[in-house]
């Protein structure tokens, strides 16, 4: 009777344990759940200080890496015209590609891109004027076990010189050397199994960043949640931290004169030293599934002030926080953190301009264009478009490029005042997983889905 009694008390706390589990796993739960918090004085020194609009100064720079640039999403603006309502884009070009999400690096005339051809994964890089095939590099992924939406690549190419960085949706980075004989890998790593990593349940997604003579990735592993190469010899110059993987790309900004790594792991943003790896400070940040996509965005003025803005979906919400540097550490200071029913980025990181955020707000699964003041995270009442659904977006100038989906392409006026969609240039691509950013290279917008890379004309006439 005893015994019975203890099965019986051991069977009422399991389905009560399992119980719990299940409803914090439901969003609507955890968006009640999950408190907001805020810092009024450091709320106040946000809206104060003068923030900058970060913007490529030369053209020629055009889009190396994940992002752009300076991985803001923001792209020169040059001889990019914006009368799509009566004039709307015309495709130069359509090329077939295979699978993959990552978007394109454009840079030199040259345009790089990874895809998945069968069973193998290539890196390919096309001429960015005619979309003529340059050269390509195959190779044959480790097969790790099960990865959701198996289509190809998720990472973006990072382009340095005559060196392409690339990661694979299994973990495999490679350091190609672009020379006349062709495409030469002088060194790879396979992040996941020589890190001791887990495979993300949607492949590996984060894309390579140079920085000085190194590059740095996330594997997310043991002791290696970030970790630092050669970039010459692929030796490893540090590894740290122990945090599991996301699918964020690292950003390095100054602070105060120092430069900082901004890892967005799967349970905590980390501000690393780059010199040597060391964490000098982490804010924790859960999300359902380690599902943390969007890159960080670093907004700053021109003395001291420097800003980190993380968000992520499945009811988590966002968070904007101060890197103050103290000595030869960066530490995080918190402004807000807007949980369960605040502003959340699913895939697609948002894009900063006076004083506001543009991005895809993914709240219960409904994906639109919205506006949030960035030093409150308040959302900019009746403006944005929940028509547009789940989609990408750079900034370009004074608007906003979209490119949903589901294909379509938005140009949208960057103007927290008002909101004017100025056209929907509709069915550029095809398919529903159309993931990858839109990258803007002079006058020139060049897309990609599972099928094809497109390059369409924007340029202004010449006068």
């Amino acid at each position: 009777m005893k015994t019975r009694s203890v099965v019986l008390i051991l069977g009422v706390v399991a389905v009560l344990a399992l119980g719990g589990y299940a409803a914090w796993q439901s969003s609507w739960v955890r968006s009640w759940l999950l408190p907001d918090s805020e810092n009024a004085a450091e709320i106040d020194r946000a809206g104060s200080v003068a923030l900058k609009n970060d913007a490529p100064q030369e053209v020629t720079a055009g889009s190396p890496q994940w992002r752009g640039p300076s991985r803001k999403g923001v792209a020169a603006a040059g001889s990019f015209r914006t009368d799509w309502d009566k004039t709307p884009p015309q495709e130069l070009w359509r090329v077939p590609i295979g699978g993959g999400f990552g978007s394109c690096s454009v840079v030199a005339g040259k345009l790089y891109v990874q895809d998945k051809q069968g069973h193998q994964e290539r890196v390919v890089c096309l001429d960015a004027e005619t979309g003529q095939q340059v050269w390509e590099y195959r190779y044959d992924p480790p097969r790790l076990g099960r990865i959701g939406y198996d289509s190809g690549p998720r990472a973006t190419p990072t382009v340095d010189g005559n060196w392409v960085f690339t990661v694979g949706e299994s973990g495999r980075l490679l350091a190609i050397e672009a020379t006349a004989a062709g495409p030469q890998v002088r060194w790879m790593h396979d992040l996941v199994t020589e890190f001791h990593a887990k495979l993300p349940e949607w492949g590996v997604a984060g894309s390579p960043l140079v920085y000085r003579d190194m590059v740095i990735v996330q594997p997310g592993g043991t002791d290696a949640a970030v970790v630092a190469f050669d970039k010459t010899t692929g030796q490893v110059k540090w590894q740290s931290g122990s945090h599991p993987p996301s699918y964020s790309s690292p950003v390095v900004a100054a602070v105060a004169g120092q430069d900082t790594i901004f890892a967005f792991m799967g349970d905590a943003l980390l501000a690393v030293r780059p010199s040597d790896g060391t964490i000098t400070d982490r804010f924790k940040w859960s999300t359902l599934h380690n599902a943390n996509i969007a890159t960080p965005l670093v907004v700053s003025d021109d003395t001291t002030n420097t800003y980190v803005f993380i968000s992520a979906a499945y009811s988590s919400g966002s968070a904007l926080l101060r890197a103050e540097r103290s000595g030869d550490e960066v530490k995080l200071v918190k402004v807000y953190e807007r949980r369960g029913r605040g502003y959340q980025n699913h895939h697609a990181t948002s894009v900063y301009k006076d004083r506001h955020i543009f991005g895809i707000d993914g709240q219960n699964g409904l994906n639109g264009l919205k506006c949030i003041e960035f030093s409150t995270g308040k959302e900019v009442p009746d403006w944005g478009e929940r028509s547009i659904g789940q989609a990408s977006l750079i900034l370009a100038g004074e608007h906003l490029i979209l490119q949903s989906a589901t294909g379509h392409l938005y140009l949208v006026e960057a103007n927290p005042k008002e909101f004017h969609l100025i056209a929907k240039t509709p069915k550029i691509l095809s398919g529903n997983n159309n993931w990858a950013s839109p990258v803007l290279v002079d006058g020139r917008i060049y897309l990609r889905d599972e099928q094809h890379v497109v390059c369409l004309d924007v340029r202004r006439p010449p006068p």
